[in-house]
């Protein structure tokens, strides 16, 4: 029989269930060029911590690389151990107070995260700021650890998780807290989705009827993004992404990394698949100092539209049929949709001479310029 009262067995059983979820993590030593089963245990509590992202434990699970060299730095930062990036007895005993959930008394009421009032920027802190990066973190834009190096001060890192949200829900990205992107929050946190629908274009002259139409594209939004300032879309620049791993490009051209952030309208991957980025009718960052045919007023950003194409740029490796497929059915659709004369279909070479040689020399420009003369 058991002796355990039926007034404790609430607590006895919360105890057991806190207990039995204790983590587990490795013993011993681990240290950058260690791989195997521990080294993944260690990135997957590091995961769960909020230093290390899953995708950069994927990029190589279960090795001690330089990314969970650096991740396991900040955490003994964090909880002022030697930051030497070693895991050992010390680093695993803070490691696992963190994991370790406290046996409650009572069953934990998960505290209500909201939306906080409209009206706060880059420079703002207090409360408010705090309540917003508390749904940051629930909505999964921001790390908690992001949020605890600087708990109610909105810094870099919260305007760049607003604006990260911002893209997501198809809002103008500029790292402000106003009223569309509190009314996004608000829809976000009651559980509803970001739209999925791809943008439609900006408004251009109307193509004529069976002509050309919309190539098939997959909405890949990225960050990397600013107005027009008012400038038609006049021009269409062709780029090679230097690299051929797809993957990396979209990183590449959809994430902020500062003043180095860069995208496109359109990527074309090396199976064909086009990839639309940036919505027509704003300006994605792509060409950079340069002028169209010597003007610089308005800049080549504003008047144009940017199509990057997976290539390492070598002039070597060869642009694969399925991507001129995919060229000969989109540039002519946007030639024709928003007017642009065939003059103003150019490489990045061409707006940018002495500076940039893109697309590659083996490029077979003669497809395009045939597929787009045929309806423009």
């Amino acid at each position: 029989m058991s002796t355990v009262s039926s007034s404790t067995r609430p607590q006895v059983a919360l105890a057991s269930a806190a207990a039995s979820s204790a983590p587990s993590l490795p013993s011993g030593t681990l240290s950058k060029g260690a791989s195997g089963p521990a080294v993944k245990q260690l990135q997957s509590a590091l995961v769960k911590l909020g230093y290390m992202t899953q995708t950069q434990m994927n990029s190589g699970p279960g090795t001690f690389g330089p990314q969970t060299e650096a991740s396991l730095k900040k955490f003994q930062s964090a909880h002022k151990l030697t930051a030497d990036g070693v895991y050992g007895p010390k680093t695993r005993a803070a490691m696992l107070k963190d994991l370790t959930p406290a046996a409650p008394s009572k069953p934990p009421s998960s505290p209500s995260v909201t939306a906080p009032a409209a009206g706060l920027e880059r420079g703002d802190n207090g409360a408010p700021v705090k309540q917003l990066q508390s749904a940051l973190v629930k909505l999964g834009y921001m790390t908690q650890a992001q949020m605890n190096s600087g708990p109610g001060v909105y810094g870099p890192k919260t305007e760049e998780s607003v604006k990260k949200f911002q893209s997501a829900w198809k809002l103008g990205v500029d790292g402000e807290y106003g009223p569309k992107t509190k009314a996004a929050l608000e829809k976000a946190l009651a559980g509803q989705k970001p739209p999925s629908s791809n943008p439609t274009p900006a408004p251009g002259p109307t193509p004529t009827p069976g002509k050309v139409t919309r190539p098939d594209m997959k909405w890949v939004p990225s960050a990397n993004y600013g107005s027009r300032g008012g400038a038609d879309i006049d021009s269409i620049v062709l780029h090679h992404t230097a690299s051929n791993n797809v993957e990396g490009d979209l990183r590449a051209l959809t994430r902020p990394n500062g003043d180095k952030s860069v995208s496109a309208h359109y990527l074309i991957g090396k199976d064909g698949t086009i990839y639309h980025l940036v919505d027509d009718k704003m300006a994605a960052w792509h060409a950079g100092k340069s002028s169209l045919h010597g003007d610089t007023s308005p800049s080549v950003n504003a008047r144009s539209l940017g199509i990057e194409i997976t290539n390492d740029g070598s002039g070597k490796t060869p642009f694969t049929e399925a991507q001129y497929r995919a060229l000969e059915k989109l540039v002519p659709y946007l030639a024709k949709t928003y007017n642009v004369p065939m003059k103003n279909i150019l490489g990045h070479r061409d707006v940018a001479p002495g500076r940039k040689v893109d697309p590659a020399d083996n490029f077979d420009w003669g497809r395009i310029r045939r597929a787009t003369d045929a309806v423009i």
